[in-house]
């Protein structure tokens, strides 16, 4: 998620304090940008001009992405799709469109000119342009443009004289904004196909520390004070910290995936991993295909105090609680945001009926703490439900619980020795 081998949140941090200390943690920002910028394809576009911003090779996009201070990391040419994971998240592009999300302190928007740019060199012009993104933990921490969304959505309207801001969500707590440019041409059948798309993202905070654990890299000659062999098991690598509670770490991103049930996660959606990565110390991200043309993507933050899982994903549903559940039930946060943006002809509006709003899911042990629904454009609609764990008769929260002290412990330990 940030640098090609540096922990998220501890290449941030400039100095940590020991575990009394009262001066706060600096994180990792690990809530992403995003845009998604689709071109409208001249209709005389032939067969052999199909590949669209395809033809765009890696050296292009890493040009691209070097101008959101980024780089990548991997990249794969999917049969409809290129899928490329870079240090800070993802980057996907088809035909028609690119779709590019990036955490920490990356200028993301500073990237919007050389994508217009690449679409006029192959002749196409812009139909859809969306900048989107959760609010922030450390705002004081971001970059221009990104330093407020006041002033992002300035940045936008001096390129754009016809886009749309909008905040859904309560400004005291987690809330999402989203800025939108539509010239679609609905009287084409391409634009109707547009009105077809939908997406699904999931902001999760304050991950299971059991969970959390599995997304911090076990070196043994890098880490020898708080490893130990698990006598138990030879394939998993433990650690203690001075409080004597025990840590399972992992080794590679397979273990990762593997362990932590990424890697089935959809399964049912016909779903597969196309390429993950583990960073140093700590840190996770991967890029996956689902159904035959739709990606979808992970990106994690470990460290206690600035905890984060991401999910997104554009398969087209008729309903996504399975997917909710599913997610929820994998990283056991103690809140989370879901925003679903759907079309007014996508799957999961039709399959409520005309007019109907598309009703926010049921999960076991969390509660809906509140919703928000609007149009953004031309019966494009964006839903947001913000949920919370449950507490028991015991008063700890649920699903699962953990030591804030412990984890926080862990979570230095691991900054300290990537500064090392």
């Amino acid at each position: 998620m940030i640098g090609q081998t540096v922990s998220s949140c501890a290449a941030s941090a400039a100095v940590i304090p020991s575990v009394t200390s009262d001066e706060p943690l600096s994180g990792f920002e690990g809530a992403e940008k995003k845009m998604e910028i689709i071109f409208s394809v001249p209709e005389k576009t032939t067969e052999a001009d199909t590949q669209g911003l395809r033809v765009f090779g890696l050296d292009h996009w890493k040009a691209v992405v070097a101008t959101l201070n980024g780089s990548i990391l991997k990249h794969n040419n999917l049969e409809h799709y290129d899928a490329y994971l870079i240090s800070e998240s993802s980057l996907f592009v088809y035909p028609d469109r690119v779709v590019i999300l990036t955490c920490g302190t990356t200028t993301l928007l500073r990237a919007l000119p050389s994508i217009l740019e690449s679409g006029k060199k192959i002749g196409y012009e812009m139909c859809w342009f969306q900048f989107s993104r959760k609010n922030f933990l450390y705002p004081e921490e971001q970059h221009f443009p990104h330093t407020s969304f006041d002033e992002e959505v300035k940045y936008c309207t001096d390129m754009f004289l016809d886009g749309h801001a909008h905040v859904l969500g309560p400004i005291t707590g987690d809330h999402w904004y989203v800025y939108v440019v539509d010239r679609i041409g609905r009287e084409m059948v391409s634009g109707q196909c547009l009105d077809r798309r939908q997406s699904f993202n999931l902001y999760m905070y304050g991950m299971d520390q059991d969970v959390a654990q599995l997304f911090i890299k076990a070196e043994p000659m890098i880490l020898p004070s708080i490893l130990e062999k698990d006598s138990k098991d030879e394939g998993v690598i433990m650690a203690k910290n001075t409080s004597g509670a025990s840590f399972s770490f992992v080794t590679t991103s397979q273990e990762a995936t593997d362990r932590s049930g990424i890697g089935s996660l959809m399964d049912e959606d016909n779903g597969s991993v196309v390429h993950d990565h583990l960073f140093d110390p700590c840190g996770y991200s991967m890029n996956g295909l689902a159904g035959k043309d739709r990606y979808w993507t992970i990106h994690i933050t470990p460290e206690a105090h600035c905890s984060y899982v991401s999910f997104e994903t554009n398969l087209n549903a008729d309903s996504y609680d399975q997917l909710v559940s599913r997610v929820l039930a994998t990283f056991q946060p103690r809140r989370a945001t879901l925003v679903v943006q759907s079309g007014r002809l996508a799957p999961c509006r039709l399959a409520c009926g005309p007019g109907a709003v598309v009703a926010a899911p049921e999960v076991e042990g969390y509660s809906v703490s509140g919703e928000s629904l609007t149009d953004v454009t031309k019966g494009y609609t964006v839903q947001l439900v913000n949920f919370q764990a449950v507490e028991s008769d015991s008063g700890t929260w649920t699903p699962g619980s953990q030591s804030s002290i412990e984890c926080s412990q862990l979570s230095m330990e691991c900054s300290q020795l990537s500064m090392e």
